[in-house]
């Protein structure tokens, strides 16, 4: 053979020319670069050694003292989607959360009622459901008096309904 064929042969035959030779190069970077970009991952400060918190507010909290809630009244704290209810010496805290789907209702001054906006469930003041689709009444909430003299709702504990904080 001449000189010239030898030659291609040899650059033909060579690692870097044959398609085999490429792609067994081209998947090794590929599996090494995967494996480097999750080992980098797992010791990174973002990396699963690390456990991703969210932050959750308490599940008791106070409420204020019981002269801040006047009498015969029901007081809406939205930030912790309670109602706190006062009768006399009396003192309930009752669930925001509508029990049909979760929707955040309201105290109807002139009815005397909750209602929800969005599918139109009632519940009377001590929070029985009368109207609406709602399954079962608003949950009522654990209080109690701290040392300071402040209400402290623990929405962790669910109680009866016939459950009053007496001061």
């Amino acid at each position: 053979m001449a000189a010239g064929v030898e030659d291609k042969e040899y650059v033909a035959g060579s690692t870097w020319t044959t398609r085999r030779s490429f792609f067994t190069y081209a998947g090794w970077a590929i599996f090494l670069g995967t494996t480097l970009a999750f080992v980098a991952k797992m010791f990174s400060f973002t990396g699963f050694f690390f456990p991703k918190v969210l932050f959750e507010p308490s599940k008791k909290f106070p409420v204020g003292y019981p002269a801040d809630f006047p009498d015969h009244s029901v007081v809406t704290i939205k930030a912790r989607r309670v109602f706190v209810e006062r009768d006399g010496n009396d003192f309930i805290a009752i669930s925001m959360i509508c029990q049909h789907l979760g929707c955040a209702v309201h105290w109807t001054e002139e009815k005397g009622v909750f209602e929800c906006p969005c599918h139109g469930s009632k519940y009377y003041r001590d929070g029985v459901n009368f109207a609406g689709p709602a399954p079962r009444p608003l949950y009522h909430f654990e209080m109690h008096v701290s040392d300071e003299g402040k209400l402290i709702v623990d929405t962790s504990q669910i109680v009866e309904r016939d459950t009053v904080l007496t001061i």
